[in-house]
């Protein structure tokens, strides 16, 4: 790809990120949930991952752009999941864990990955390490499939018990307050 081709897959993906951040995660999580929109978007990067390992034109390129939109609803879900299930007062300490894990995985993961791509340069297939990537996402997505639905009774029930005690209030996590401020818009 030439250089002007290059800025507008940066462009793209950059604007996949604003519109999946600003615009998707917003109605996503409300409507289909946070545990289900975190198997979304890792099915989305799994194939955004067997789509790179196989890529032989920009337009593969661009597809994994538009892949990266749902993709990005697995960190805002697993976020919003956390806070609304653990303890009022735990909140802090399990959002700054899962901060912690997401910098050391922004840190050791292009280091580990570029170390992969220069040893798989000249292989018959060189995208090995993308599909490396698609297996181990597929295991998230196994764990991920054992986590309750919002729906149920179990999910359900974690959150009422991890409310504030001296409260009386309804406890509103970060789905139920978007919703609720949702209900208010439309009347």
């Amino acid at each position: 790809m030439g250089p002007q081709r290059l800025g507008e897959l940066m462009a793209a993906l950059g604007l996949s990120t604003m519109i999946s951040e600003a615009v998707l995660v917003r109605i996503a999580i409300p409507l289909f949930g946070e545990t289900r929109c975190m198997r979304i978007g890792l099915i989305s990067f799994a194939l955004q991952c067997v789509l790179l390992a196989v890529a032989d034109s920009s337009w593969h390129l661009f597809a994994c752009a538009f892949l990266a939109m749902a993709g990005n609803l697995v960190y805002p879900s697993v976020s919003s999941l956390v806070s609304s299930t653990v303890k009022l007062e735990q909140v802090g300490r399990a959002l700054g864990a899962i901060n912690g894990v997401k910098a050391l995985t922004e840190g050791i993961g292009p280091l580990l990955f570029g170390t992969l791509l220069t040893m798989s340069e000249k292989d018959s297939l060189p995208g090995w390490p993308y599909f490396l990537a698609s297996i181990m996402v597929g295991l998230a997505y196994n764990v991920c499939r054992t986590l309750p639905d919002d729906e149920s009774e179990l999910y359900i029930k974690t959150k009422k018990s991890n409310m504030n005690d001296n409260s009386d209030e309804e406890y509103l996590g970060l789905v139920d307050s978007t919703i609720q401020d949702r209900d208010v818009d439309s009347n």
